[in-house]
């Protein structure tokens, strides 16, 4: 069992996101057995809060973010043998570079 954590300052794209992540779930569930984050997401004014447990996801909107308040999302994936630069790499591509 490993960790590892993703960080951005830039904001996510929640269109890719979503379907990325859905594709992670589907071949890597069985393996992920925990993951959570809050996210930044584009044109979103709130958090966005993730979490799951292999195949199982949920995501809802958190309190708002402060009008001069950083804004970032930080993700944690927990699980066994899971292809970290590949998942890495594909959350990179999600974001909408400022």
């Amino acid at each position: 069992v490993s960790s590892f954590v993703f960080l951005a300052s830039d904001p996510f794209e929640g269109g890719s996101l979503e379907e990325f992540l859905s594709g992670v779930v589907k071949v890597y569930g069985e393996n992920l057995l925990r993951y959570k984050g809050v996210l930044y997401v584009r044109g979103t004014p709130q958090r966005v809060v993730f979490q799951g447990v292999h195949m199982m996801a949920n995501g809802e909107l958190g309190r708002t973010w402060g009008k001069d308040e950083k804004r970032s999302s930080t993700m944690i994936f927990i699980g066994r043998n899971l292809p970290q630069d590949l998942i890495v790499r594909g959350l990179e591509q999600c974001l909408v570079r400022t």
